[in-house]
């Protein structure tokens, strides 16, 4: 386990990392989320040992990292752009990677960059983009690590590059116990790979869990409402559906906890906190001609807890 304790790290005049507090469980994937310049990086490299930190603690397992080798040795820290010397290839990384991670598996690096077409006796000089940072994932992987920190491994990557990297981690972490803190700056990137999530933000941590749990009282409903008596050519029968849109609005906000609300015409979007059985109850009151809770992207739960805690996600996340 990862216990991040009242971390503050300073450059200069510039607060990186402003008294956080995050505790990484174990097995698991923790997404790290916020802009460029929200302390991702320089979290990842306190973590890892690489930065001390100015105050607080962390602790891997009960241990510091920063001053003790076998607690560093857990680690393997993927930044965003790898060095490699020059000239160097995958297999002559592998060797250098091999003599700071005695279990490193080489056997198991040249399988994976077979699979992937990666040959691992050409320059890494003269891989793409995408193909870089496959090659250093699968020596990240390979070094049996129990913990793995990358800093944008899903950066700039097509869709297809992206899932493959993703299988890659999905199929060590049904092997072995292993750990994995991956920062973006996409949401995108981590929805659908990352169990547990921490915005940063300025240096600060602004919300951190498992959303999917944190929003299970949080439910979205579509529905459609018979308006088209209402709204007709004329501008006095429009003026009228507006007025009776609004109406609902407010009658339905004085009955439920809304979070989020549209209207387009006849169809309404709601999201709303509180029992599902009563949320649906109060639409069915109503009489629309159709209604129906639909699953929610983790970013409208994002956004809903977001609000909830008085902060405004665009603003954290653009």
């Amino acid at each position: 386990m990862i216990e991040i304790l009242q971390v503050t790290k300073c450059f200069e005049h510039t607060k990186a990392l402003n008294s956080i507090t995050l505790f990484i469980p174990r097995g698991k994937v923790f997404g790290l989320l916020g802009t460029n310049g929200a302390g991702k990086s320089t979290l990842l490299r306190v973590i890892a040992g690489i930065l001390e930190c100015d105050e607080g603690e962390i602790r891997i397992d009960g241990a510091t990292s920063y001053d003790d080798p076998k607690t560093k040795a857990k680690f393997f820290y993927l930044p965003d752009d790898p060095y490699y010397f020059p000239g160097a290839t995958m297999a002559q990384m592998t060797e250098f990677y091999g003599r700071q991670y005695p279990a490193m598996d080489k056997e198991g690096v040249n399988y994976m960059a077979d699979k992937l077409g990666l040959d691992v006796r050409r320059p890494i000089r003269t891989f793409s983009k995408g193909m870089k940072r496959q090659a250093f994932l699968i020596m990240a992987l390979c070094a049996n690590t129990e913990y793995l920190l990358c800093d944008e491994v899903f950066d700039g990557l097509d869709p297809v590059v992206t899932e493959t990297m993703k299988n890659l981690f999905r199929k060590e972490m049904k092997e072995r116990e292993l750990t994995v803190v991956v920062a973006a700056h996409k949401l995108q990137d981590l929805e659908d790979f990352c169990e547990e999530i921490g915005i940063l933000h300025r240096g600060g941590v602004l919300l951190s869990g498992d959303m999917r749990e944190k929003g299970s009282d949080i439910h979205k409903f579509q529905c459609v409402f018979d308006i088209d008596r209402e709204v007709c050519a004329d501008q006095q029968s429009v003026v009228q559906g507006e007025e009776a849109m609004q109406t609902r609005e407010a009658e339905l906000r004085r009955h439920l906890d809304i979070v989020k609300y549209r209207e387009e015409g006849c169809f309404v979007t709601i999201i709303a906190r509180g029992e599902e059985n009563d949320i649906s109850e109060v639409l069915r009151q109503r009489s629309p001609v159709f209604y129906k809770e639909v699953p929610m992207s983790l970013e409208e739960i994002f956004i809903a807890e977001m609000e909830a805690a008085d902060y405004d996600i665009q603003k954290a996340l653009q």
